[in-house]
């Protein structure tokens, strides 16, 4: 009997012109933006850029992504697992390629950026973060190959920008191109602020990896 009535669904279906899998959910898009929480929901951490390595589907996220382990959307809907850690960046690899479709744009919260490449902005160039806390924030890029002192020990290579930061930076761009990932910041969005980045190239190509771009 159970059969037979999966046999009449599917027909009715076919009759009114509908895929026998109709009512069933499309994948959700999964890019630069994407807030991600550990499997209590308690960690949260955001993803900056999406990027391929043959069939595989990563996130280059912020630093905060690298303890988590297998990391989830507010929904509590699987996203991946987290499979490389630096002291400036993680990398998810999305596992849940049923639910999630990976996406070349970041969502800033109001709108999308599209990400067409990752050329590299000179010194004195134009230089723009995605903050979800801020918005769009714009400045210039001030100096390349710095170094910053963590507790936890010295970082080299990372861009400095005079552009204001909160916790919740997303990435930095130059337009459609990608620059970096956030990586530390001071001084306030009153009185004007720094913020440094790890450039998004040598992410990918230590990796391997394709910068997902539309």
């Amino acid at each position: 009997m159970r059969r037979l009535l999966a046999t009449l669904t599917v027909l009715f279906a076919c009759l009114l012109g509908l895929p026998a899998t109709a009512g069933a959910a499309a994948p959700a898009p999964l890019g630069g933006g994407a807030v991600l929480y550990d499997p209590v929901g308690t960690g949260r951490c955001t993803a900056s850029f999406a990027a391929v390595r043959g069939s595989e589907w990563l996130l280059i996220t912020e630093r905060a992504c690298a303890g988590a382990g297998e990391l989830y959307s507010g929904d509590h809907v699987p996203v991946g697992k987290v499979v490389a850690t630096t002291s400036t960046y993680a990398l998810v690899q999305v596992t849940n390629t049923t639910d999630w479709e990976l996406v070349p744009w970041i969502d800033t919260g109001s709108g999308k950026v599209l990400i067409t490449g990752s050329r590299e902005t000179p010194v004195g160039g134009p230089v723009c973060l995605v903050d979800h806390a801020l918005g769009y924030q714009c400045g210039t890029v001030t100096a390349r190959n710095q170094t910053i002192v963590f507790p936890e020990g010295a970082v080299y290579g990372l861009t400095r920008t005079n552009v204001c930061a909160s916790a919740h930076a997303v990435a930095f761009l130059s337009g459609g191109q990608a620059q970096g990932v956030p990586v530390a910041a001071s001084g306030t969005c009153t009185t004007g602020g720094t913020s440094w980045f790890q450039p998004v190239n040598p992410i990918l190509a230590a990796y391997g990896l394709t910068l997902l771009t539309g």
